[in-house]
């Protein structure tokens, strides 16, 4: 039974960390934040630094989302050009904010650090997310 286990399960690489770095707005010296506030996420994007770059050329991939949550979730996205961190970020604040009325997460004090790539042994992708709270 534990073979047949470890057959279902999918272990998967670390390929990538996709950085979000954000033109602070409000700051004398024009700093560089090193995260994206997902619940602001609509006016960060206009300062995110390499916004279009295509950061995942894949054209499906799923999503975990894990922290802040009672119960974990996964989603899938698909682009026919790949993804951006615009695209990435746009999808992933959407999705808080949906699950946002479900349980009771303050999206305004969450803010994305990074996105973990792993690929896994059936060449899949999927993403985590590295967020502070």
């Amino acid at each position: 039974m534990d073979s047949e286990n470890n057959y279902n399960q999918q272990p998967k690489n670390l390929i990538n960390i996709i950085t979000f770095n954000v033109r602070a707005a409000q700051a004398i010296d024009a700093g560089i934040v090193p995260w994206v506030n997902i619940g602001k996420a609509n006016e960060e994007i206009l300062n995110l630094i390499d916004a279009d770059e295509i950061v995942i050329s894949e054209h499906e991939i799923t999503v975990s989302i894990d922290y802040p949550l009672t119960n974990a979730t996964s989603f899938h996205l698909f682009s026919s050009i790949g993804f951006s961190r615009k695209l990435l970020l746009i999808e992933i604040r959407e999705k808080f904010l949906e699950i946002s009325r479900i349980e009771s997460v303050d999206i305004l004090s969450l803010d994305l650090v990074a996105l973990d790539v792993y690929k896994t042994n059936s060449g899949k992708i999927e993403i985590t997310l590295d967020i502070d709270f």
